[in-house]
């Protein structure tokens, strides 16, 4: 069993390594630039104070005077022994050596005092505004405003002032909007695909050149083509070289062939030659023979040179079709793409329409006062109280926020050049049901729907 000297260096080791913690603590988070927590109202820290005894070799742990201590509203805690000190804006570390400095000076102590000062709960911070839940939660070191708005459960998206009509006639701006941008989208596809089938370059639509994001989607069609056109090019090339590898091997083994063959006509006229001899008596029929197993060899090898150049000539086939075969393919999608393109543009515009009378009909269902907070951005800021007293300041989402903060997240309203097309629908006549009226700008409608909305109805909303 360890002695109590043994059990004392242990001690006194581990003290020493959690009071070099926050140094290197700090110097860490100066690498990630992480935000160092200070001291401040409404926060509980826990003080342990301590001493090591070189004599006896053993650590003494003054419970009497450590403890756990809220911060008060003033900034300040009131220790056993030491009394009322000031706290807010120090450090734990910093706090930690003013605590065993004084202990040692109010003791009469040479030294050896060590003091370590953990802060356990946080003051809270006050969220309120456009939220899901205003309130106060708790928080957490290096927390952001994106963070603490997730504990109030987000910006609010729906206002309370939002009745059926409202609530369809937002269902239906973001239906008509998603389909804007799927329209222009394939709009700039049609472009590209009519400059294949033209073999000219792209020319932007009309309402795309009238969108912010027409230039951006006109541009990615531009890199489709142009990889495409890679492609294309790449592939015809390896099929050229490929074809001129297989005339090249045909010229070849037409020569072999034609040398084959006269090597076949000069050991035919031989053999009768030698056949003529033996018949005399003037050769022996060994001779003949050899002869005659030459002459085939020879057209078993002429034979082989022939059945190479089939061979290669059914792969130049081959490879004629594969060429044809890609560039009827390229035709045919860029045909039926085109018949996609123009068929999804169409029904695009068809249903645009109908979610602009949806639109027009929730607003005359409605009360008429919409609040369109879902789709405006959000703002926030912060009131801390310092030692000047509180300060309000703009923050951003990715901000860090303070315990004893208050935030305030507010939407903002939409601007005056903030406006969505709208389907219009005139008040009726006496025993006439309603009529749509198309009231929709140039940059979403076809050649046909020409007309332009009247300021009078056009309902401002916030831009896509």
């Amino acid at each position: 069993m360890p002695d109590a000297g043994w059990t004392g260096r242990v001690l006194w080791v581990v003290l020493t390594l959690l009071l070099a913690m926050p140094a290197f603590a700090q110097s860490s988070s100066e690498t990630a630039e992480v935000a160092v927590e200070t001291l401040g109202a409404q926060q509980t820290i826990e003080v342990r104070v301590g001493r090591w005894d070189p004599i006896q070799e053993t650590y003494a742990n003054w419970d009497a005077i450590g403890g756990s201590f809220q911060i008060s509203a003033a900034g300040t805690v009131t220790l056993p022994l030491i009394g009322t000190m000031s706290v807010s804006g120090l450090t734990p570390d910093a706090l930690s050596m003013d605590i065993a400095q004084r202990v040692q000076d109010r003791m009469g102590l040479r030294g050896d005092v060590q003091a370590v000062v953990t802060i356990t709960e946080y003051a809270p911070i006050y969220i309120l505004g456009d939220v899901g839940a205003p309130g106060a939660y708790p928080h957490a070191p290096n927390m952001t405003v994106l963070q603490a708005l997730s504990l109030a459960g987000g910006v609010d998206s729906v206002s309370p002032q939002l009745l059926r009509g409202e609530r369809g006639a937002l269902s239906s701006m973001g239906s008509y909007r998603v389909m804007e941008l799927e329209l222009l989208r394939r709009l700039a596809t049609l472009s590209r695909l009519e400059a294949e089938e033209a073999g000219t370059d792209m020319v932007t639509p009309d309402e795309l050149a009238a969108t912010p994001m027409g230039a951006e989607l006109m541009a990615q069609e531009r890199r489709i083509m142009e990889a495409q056109s890679t492609a294309l090019a790449s592939s015809l090339a390896q099929i050229d070289e490929l074809e001129a590898l297989l005339l090249e091997r045909i010229s070849r083994l037409n020569t072999q062939a034609g040398l084959r063959q006269e090597q076949l006509a000069l050991l035919d006229e031989e053999l009768e030659n030698a056949s003529s001899l033996v018949e005399r008596g003037l050769s022996t029929a060994a001779r003949a023979s050899n002869l005659k197993r030459e002459l085939a060899d020879q057209q078993v090898r002429l034979l082989e040179v022939e059945t190479a150049r089939l061979n290669a000539e059914q792969q130049l086939n081959e490879t004629r079709r594969d060429r044809l075969d890609l560039t009827n393919q390229r035709n045919r999608d860029r045909v039926q793409g085109l018949q996609d393109q123009r068929a999804a543009i169409g029904e695009l515009r068809i249903r645009m329409e109908t979610e602009a009378a949806l639109f027009s009909d929730s607003m005359r269902t409605g009360t008429g006062v919409v609040s369109l907070s879902a789709m405006t951005s959000a703002a926030f800021q912060i009131t801390r109280t310092g030692p000047e007293g509180p300060q309000t300041f703009d923050v951003g989402r990715d901000d860090r926020v303070e315990g004893g903060d208050v935030l305030e997240v507010t939407l903002r309203a939409p601007t005056d050049n903030d406006t969505i097309p709208i389907r219009r629908l005139p008040e009726p006549m006496s025993g006439q049901a309603p009529q749509p009226t198309l009231e929709t700008p140039q940059s979403v409608v076809s050649p046909d729907m020409s007309s332009k909305p009247s300021s009078d109805q056009t309902r401002k909303v916030p831009p896509s």
